[in-house]
Parts: C-alpha cells; sequence; structure tokens
C-alpha cells in the first residue's frame, strides 16, 4: 500500500555573518526578511546568525562616541562625506518601510556577540537576542554598548543579570566569536553582510530585494527537485 502523506522537506539553511553596528547588516537582514514573506517560503528556511565584527579595532566603551565621529575619527573621512552616506542609506531604509537613525552610538561589538554566545549557551534564543538589539539600535532607540541595556536584552532570553555582567567583563565565549569569524574568512568573506546558502552558495553584501527572491524561489525549486528524484 502506497502512503499519499509526503515527508516535510528538512529546512534549508541560510547562514549570515553580521554585526549590530553594521548598516548593511540590518539592510540586508531585512530585504531576506521581506523576500521570504514575499515568496510565502519563510517555512522552508532556517536563518542562522553568526559573529563578525564590523572593525575589530574599534575600542571598548559604552557608546559615547557616535558613528559619525567614529569613521570620521579611525577612516579620517570628511564628516559631510559619512552624513551623505547614513542619508543614502536611510533612503534604502524608508524603501523597505524599516526606521534608520543617521547618528548612532558606537564601540567595540566584540561583548554583544560573547553575550549572545552566553545565552546560546544557556538554552536562550541567541539570534533573537542580537536581532532585537540590532533593529532597536537602526530605530535609534537603544544603546547596545550600555551594560543595562544589554542585561534587559539578555534577560529576555533568560539569561540573568549576573551572568550578563560576567560575561561583559571578562572573556568567556571569546573563542567561539573568533571561530565564527574565521568560518566566514575561510569562506571568503572580507566583510559583512556575508550570506551562505543551502551550506554552498556564499553571496557577499546587502543583495537587493528582488536578488533575494530569486534566490529563496531557486533553492526551493532545487530541494523540490532533487525530492522527486
Amino acid at each position: 500500500m502506497t502512503s499519499n502523506t509526503q515527508a516535510t522537506p528538512e529546512p534549508i539553511a541560510i547562514d549570515i555573518w553580521t554585526d549590530v553596528v553594521c548598516p548593511w547588516c540590518y539592510i540586508g537582514e531585512s530585504r531576506l526578511h521581506d523576500a521570504l514573506e514575499a515568496e510565502g517560503l519563510s517555512d522552508r528556511f532556517k536563518i542562522e546568525l553568526h559573529a563578525f565584527e564590523l572593525d575589530p579595532t574599534s575600542p571598548v566603551g559604552d557608546g559615547s562616541e557616535t558613528n559619525v565621529d567614529h569613521l570620521a575619527r579611525r577612516k579620517g573621512m570628511p564628516r559631510e562625506q559619512i552624513e551623505q552616506m547614513e542619508q543614502q542609506i536611510h533612503g534604502l531604509a524608508d524603501e523597505i518601510g524599516r526606521p534608520y537613525a543617521t547618528e548612532r552610538p558606537m564601540a567595540n561589538t566584540r561583548p554583544l556577540h560573547r553575550v549572545r554566545q552566553a545565552v546560546i549557551d544557556n538554552g536562550g534564543d541567541g539570534d533573537a537576542f542580537f536581532l532585537d538589539l540590532q533593529r532597536r539600535y537602526f530605530a535609534g532607540d537603544v544603546n547596545p554598548f550600555n551594560q543595562d541595556e544589554i542585561v534587559a536584552s539578555a534577560e529576555q532570553q533568560g539569561l540573568d543579570e549576573a551572568r550578563t555582567r560576567e560575561v561583559l567583563a571578562g572573556d568567556d565565549f571569546d573563542q567561539d566569536v573568533t571561530d565564527e569569524a574565521r568560518r566566514a574568512q575561510m569562506l571568503g568573506a572580507q566583510g559583512v553582510p556575508f550570506f551562505l546558502f543551502n551550506h554552498k552558495y556564499t553571496a557577499p553584501g546587502a543583495l537587493p530585494l528582488d536578488t533575494f527572491r530569486q534566490v529563496v524561489r531557486s533553492l526551493v525549486a532545487e530541494q523540490d527537485a532533487q525530492a522527486a528524484k
């Protein structure tokens, strides 16, 4: 007797290397989310985030320096050029209906990546912790370098205040952060965002929405064709 019940396909993996303060990561993740929604394919994919520092040389701090000041000081860029760049990204965010604050706190993000790993180690959703901070950061609603803000976000995922502050003050999970970034570099990443589709196709940068839609359609068609063999 032949069963008409079809097995539910395994979710197709999308790995994203990203950083909290990376504007193109914010745009890219948003476009991918919108592409999956538009194609009605959200349930066919499993997205996993990975650590990659936009600027590992940034000093650890409380975010008292702004992104504009940071780029002007570290890169020697004229403030007018930086502000123009931020306005251009603001326009792209408007196109996809996302808020975008053009002046934001800036500091070293490695402690945030380590707390994300601690959330995962504690059984919580590290990606939800990360995305909560990233989305509210670009909306201008949070300073992700303020320890109280980090604690509040981590507590939402079950990591208690004492453990969060311990991770922020020490170097727990530092090797995990290094290993995640090294894996991206071995795949050819030179910056973020960096995407790995179905463990075999890589793409750097915030792809256009239509390109994301084409990619996810192709991946589903490929999986369905293989299942039909």
